[in-house]
């Protein structure tokens, strides 16, 4: 299992990264699933903690059309956070960003799983075709 980001979605998470840590970035990853890789096409900014209230997600999602495949934030999500997790979170990938001065972006993505309690699994980033940027 991996995540492959579109251009335009990783210039997005790259300039709330460069905001970090004045501001808290944090919202949904928007694109489609196929086999066992999470293609992410879009981001949109929320202002919610991690997860937003299962209401307010069944809207976003009717919004976006079945499209919501993950969530993003700054900062590090402990696992007993992610045991917290709301049941539409199962399957679902969290990304957690930050910004180095040096390195750049930093992403470090996992897939929400449930086994009496829900945790988190880390997954590989999928690298860029050689030559395109």
């Amino acid at each position: 299992m991996d995540v492959y980001l579109t251009e335009e979605a990783r210039q997005h998470l790259r300039a709330q990264a460069l905001e970090l840590p004045r501001r808290k970035a944090r919202g949904l990853l928007l694109g489609h699933r196929r086999g066992g890789r999470f293609f992410i096409e879009r981001i949109y900014p929320c202002s919610f903690r991690l997860f937003p209230g299962t209401r307010m997600f069944r809207a976003l999602d009717g919004v976006f059309e079945g499209r919501i495949i993950g969530f993003y934030r700054s900062g590090r999500l402990s696992q007993s956070e992610a045991g917290k997790s709301p049941p539409f979170a199962c399957g679902k990938l969290v990304l957690e960003i930050s910004h180095d001065p040096q390195k750049g972006l930093i992403l470090r993505p996992a897939v929400v799983e449930y086994s009496k309690s829900f945790f988190l699994v880390p997954v590989a980033l999928a690298e860029r075709p050689k030559g395109k940027r």
